[in-house]
C-alpha cells in the first residue's frame, strides 16, 4: 500500500493546482472548501490565497477481494508552510467513486491510513476519538529528524447525505513549537446543503447528537464553537435542530 505525505515547500509550491474560487471561502476566520466538505482554521491564515492547493494520491487502498488491482484514490491536499516552519495540510478522501457504502475497504480505510503514518517514525500517542461524533484516530509521530507529526483521522460515512470520505489533517512542527491543538481541534465536515444559506451560521457544520446511532434529516445537527465572530449561547451548546 502506498500512502503520499508532506512533501517540502519548494516542491509544494511547484506542484500546486488552484481550485476554482468559488470552492473555498473564509468565513468566521475559518478556511472551507465546500466540495471537499473540509473546514479547518490555521492561526495566521486569513485568505485563501495563502493555502496551496495539489492533487495526490490521498490512500491506496487493496481494491477488494477478488483480485483486483489496488486503488490510488486521487484527493486535494490544502497546505500552508507557517512562519515558523510547520506545514500544515489538509487531505480529503471522497470514496464514492470507488466504492458503494459499507463496503470492506471503506470501513477500513482511516485503520490502513493509521497503520501508514506508524511506518514514519516513533510513535509517540496512538488513540481513537471521535470529533463532532464522528469516528475519528489521533496520532502524534517522532520523525526521523526530530520533528513532530500530528495526525487526525476522520472518516465520515452518512447513507443519507451519500458521503463517504476520509479527512486526514497533519501538521509537522519543529520539535520545540508550540502544539497544534486549535488547528487540529477545529477541522471539520462542511454540510453543503446550509453552507452559503440562511441558516448557515447555526448550520454550517455536520455533527451528530450524543446519544444513539448517527442520525439523519431534521435531527442532524451543525454548530462551531471556534473560530471568529459573535456566537449564541445555544450554538456553542451544542447546536439547533435542522428545521424541517
Amino acid at each position: 500500500m502506498r500512502f503520499i505525505f508532506l512533501i517540502s515547500g519548494a516542491l509544494l509550491s511547484a506542484a500546486m493546482c488552484i481550485a476554482p474560487a468559488s470552492a473555498q471561502v473564509m468565513a468566521r476566520g475559518f478556511y472551507n472548501h465546500v466540495e471537499d466538505r473540509i473546514s479547518f482554521f490555521i492561526p495566521g491564515v486569513t485568505s485563501t490565497d495563502q493555502i496551496m492547493i495539489e492533487e495526490v494520491v490521498g490512500l491506496t487502498t487493496r481494491g477488494g477481494n477478488t483480485g483486483t488491482p489496488p486503488i490510488d484514490h486521487i484527493a486535494r491536499r490544502h497546505s500552508y508552510i507557517s512562519p515558523n516552519g510547520s506545514i500544515y495540510a489538509v487531505t480529503s478522501i471522497d470514496f464514492k467513486e470507488d466504492y458503494p457504502a459499507h463496503h470492506p475497504d471503506l470501513q477500513a480505510a482511516m485503520a490502513t491510513a493509521a497503520t501508514e503514518f506508524r511506518q514514519r517514525g516513533e510513535v509517540l500517542l496512538d488513540s481513537g476519538t471521535r470529533s463532532d461524533r464522528i469516528p475519528a484516530h489521533i496520532l502524534n509521530i517522532r520523525l526521523p529528524n526530530q520533528n513532530i507529526l500530528y495526525v487526525l483521522l476522520i472518516l465520515h460515512q452518512d447513507d443519507e447525505m451519500d458521503e463517504r470520505r476520509l479527512v486526514i489533517a497533519q501538521v509537522e512542527t519543529p520539535p520545540r513549537a508550540r502544539q497544534p491543538g486549535l488547528f487540529l481541534s477545529s477541522v471539520g465536515i462542511i454540510n453543503p446543503e446550509y453552507f452559503g444559506t440562511e441558516a448557515d451560521h447555526t448550520l454550517w457544520r455536520v455533527r451528530y447528537t450524543p446519544a444513539g446511532p448517527p442520525i439523519h434529516g431534521q435531527e442532524l445537527v451543525a454548530t462551531q464553537p471556534w473560530g471568529l465572530g459573535e456566537f449564541e449561547e445555544v450554538m456553542s451548546a451544542g447546536g439547533e435542530a435542522v428545521p424541517d
